[in-house]
C-alpha cells in the first residue's frame, strides 16, 4: 500500500462508508428481485444507473429517518449534556492570578 493510499484510508469518514454499505445493499437487494424474476417481453427494465442512484437516495432517506428515532434523540442528549461548554466556562479567575 501506498502512502497516498495509507492517508486516504485513514481520512474515509466512518459514516460515509456505512452510508455507502446501506446504499450497496439496497441496490443489490433491488437488482437481484428486478433483474432475476421473468418479466413479460414488454415489460423495460430499469437501467443499473437509475437504480444505483435511487438506492442512494433511499439511504440517504433511512439515515435522516435513523436521527430521528427516540434513541438517537437520546443519545444526542447525553452528548450535549455531557459537553463542555466554553462560553459558559468562567476562566476569569485564572488569568487575573497569572497577572499578580
Amino acid at each position: 500500500m501506498s502512502e497516498g493510499e495509507k492517508k486516504q484510508a485513514v481520512q474515509a469518514p466512518v459514516a460515509d462508508t456505512s452510508f455507502r454499505e446501506i446504499a450497496l445493499q439496497i441496490f443489490v437487494n433491488l437488482a437481484a428481485r428486478i433483474y432475476s424474476a421473468p418479466a413479460a417481453p414488454e415489460a423495460k427494465r430499469p437501467d443499473p444507473k437509475v437504480l444505483a442512484a435511487m438506492s442512494f437516495k433511499m439511504a440517504e432517506a433511512f439515515e435522516a429517518a435513523e436521527k430521528e428515532t427516540d434513541r438517537a434523540k437520546a443519545i444526542n442528549e447525553a452528548k450535549a449534556k455531557a459537553a463542555v461548554k466554553l462560553d459558559e466556562v468562567d476562566l476569569s479567575s485564572v488569568f487575573q492570578a497569572s497577572k499578580k
